[in-house]
């Protein structure tokens, strides 16, 4: 948010060459993954997980534990050297 973006799409419109070109966006035309490329992508946390374990951890209380900050301006304890 410091910078202004030097694009910003129009989310009404259709950023293709081709209308044929528009699928479910599982794939990309003209590139081949190779096995160090599935490597990268197996060892790549992505942040996602699922919603039923998400809950899990807030129904457990779990959450509050892993989410200890500090005071204003501190580090938490876990990040405090």
């Amino acid at each position: 948010g410091l910078v202004p973006p030097p694009f910003v799409p129009d989310p009404r419109r259709v950023y293709a060459k081709d209308l044929e070109d528009v699928g479910a966006f599982s794939t990309v035309k003209g590139v081949e993954l190779d096995a160090g490329d599935a490597a990268l992508c197996d060892a790549f946390a992505s942040g996602t997980v699922p919603i039923p374990w998400q809950e899990e951890l807030i129904e457990t209380g779990v959450f509050e534990e892993l989410n200890v900050w500090g005071a204003p301006g501190t580090l938490p304890p876990d990040l405090d050297p």
